[in-house]
């Protein structure tokens, strides 16, 4: 198929759904090369008819070994879980009955596959848009972003308060992550390693007072990569401060709306829910900060970018009669953010590659996961790091902007001390040698 051809199933839900047969759709592509690992995303109209609504269209990629690499029917299957059953849970909580609107309407979906596809309203016809992944987020941006992020942690709290057994039971399909898993594979945490190493190589090379510090922490993640990720994404651990988060919280799954004749965002949309998980909340919040912004931001505006998350969520909990203090105590808040902020740099070093390259320099996902799935399946011994440097994406230009972005990172978990997990870990591996 062409990056801009609907699928037969698709095609036929639409005319199902519009009765328009003998009017010609135009479907075009949203998504940039590298920009969703998990298909195509299209806008599709009916340019014929004048107050013709557009929509939005996600469907399933259809190479076998890029399907079975990205779990795309687990995927498809979470987000299709998120949008009919817990966000008309959301919904209706008082007193935000019909008025929670973090998400786009699903329209219409279809789980068989391989010919998987969901159907959403377009949300750019109520102005709302993405910000270019090229361009880095402002603080009025950042700010907009955390709070709508709250709105949707809040609800997840007044459930759990007001609902317990229905909380439960939503949880109940997220708990599992879809992502970090202990069968997750070999590839997968070799490629997030190579980054780290690759930063920690870097940095060999320069000078400056917390040269060895950062090479440290660096070191320290890429030795544990695996279980650091295990250890952050478990909600369990964290009851009853964890919330169904969004689980893919960054720039490209977010869509802002503007003030009238303005650049300033007032609203923020957030999109693509096929790897929301119960976790603790602070790992959405580190991993938007931490992945999309830049240190000097940060720097400026941190305290500030803490308070617009959680004095949202204040504000959310206080409209349903409940005391966030009683919750989610500020002081609990704040060790989540000790105790996750590495989260932050487990998901740079697997996105950060992806964040700065532009479409010719990402790599082809369809090849990639067909070579990934070559070695699977071969009886010789797997050598996963030559297939990584065979695809490695970074190069002059870019190599640069990544030492830049992973360094801050790292200088951030120290700054604010964040570094706690990878040296009890590192300690608890020396006590079992022991």
């Amino acid at each position: 198929m062409s990056e801009n051809e609907l699928s037969e199933a698709v095609t036929r839900v639409l005319l199902e759904l519009y009765q328009r047969h003998g009017t010609p759709m135009v479907s075009q592509p949203m998504a940039g090369v590298g920009e969703n690992a998990y298909g195509q995303v299209l806008r599709v109209s009916w340019p014929t008819i004048g107050d013709a609504a557009t929509v939005v269209v996600k469907m399933a990629p259809r190479n076998e070994a890029r399907r079975s690499h990205m779990h795309v029917v687990e995927y498809y299957a979470r987000e299709v879980f998120m949008y009919q059953e817990v966000f008309p849970v959301f919904r209706e909580l008082a007193p935000y009955q019909n008025t929670l609107t973090v998400a786009p309407v699903l329209l219409a979906n279809c789980l068989t596959a391989p010919d998987e596809f969901l159907i959403f309203e377009d949300l750019s016809e109520s102005g709302f848009l993405p910000n270019s992944r090229s361009i880095m987020p402002t603080y009025d941006i950042v700010v907009c972003s955390l709070k709508a992020l709250a709105e949707l942690h809040a609800c997840s709290f007044i459930l759990q308060r007001t609902n317990p057994s229905q909380f439960k039971k939503l949880v109940g399909f997220v708990k599992k992550d879809n992502l970090f898993t202990p069968e997750i594979e070999e590839v997968t945490i070799e490629f997030g390693k190579a980054q780290l190493r690759r930063a920690r190589n870097i940095l060999s090379e320069s000078d400056g007072d917390q040269v060895a510090a950062v090479q440290e922490v660096l070191q320290l993640c890429e030795q544990q990569l695996k279980s650091l990720a295990l250890y952050c994404v478990d909600g369990n651990a964290q009851t009853p401060h964890a919330v169904i988060c969004h689980g893919d919280f960054w720039n490209n799954n977010i869509l802002y709306r503007n003030e009238p004749n303005s650049d300033q965002p007032v609203e923020a949309k957030l999109i693509d829910f096929q790897m929301s998980r119960f976790a603790p909340p602070v790992l959405d919040v580190v991993h938007y900060l931490f992945a999309c912004t830049e240190k000097q931001l940060r720097d400026e505006h941190f305290p500030a970018f803490m308070d617009a998350y959680y004095n949202t969520l204040d504000l959310k909990l206080a409209t349903c009669n409940l005391s966030l203090k009683d919750i989610y105590p500020r002081s609990v808040f704040n060790r989540q953010l000790q105790l996750f902020g590495v989260y932050g740099l487990i998901m740079g070093a697997f996105s950060l590659p992806f964040f700065i390259s532009n479409a010719n320099e990402v790599i082809d996902i369809d090849t990639v996961s067909e070579a990934i799935q070559n070695l699977s399946t071969s009886s010789d011994e797997p050598k996963y790091k030559e297939l990584i440097e065979e695809y490695e994406m970074l190069n002059d230009r870019t190599l640069p902007i990544f030492k830049r972005r992973i360094t801050g990172i790292v200088e951030d978990l120290i700054k604010y001390n964040m570094t706690e997990p990878l040296f009890k870990m590192d300690y608890e591996q020396s006590a079992k040698v022991l």
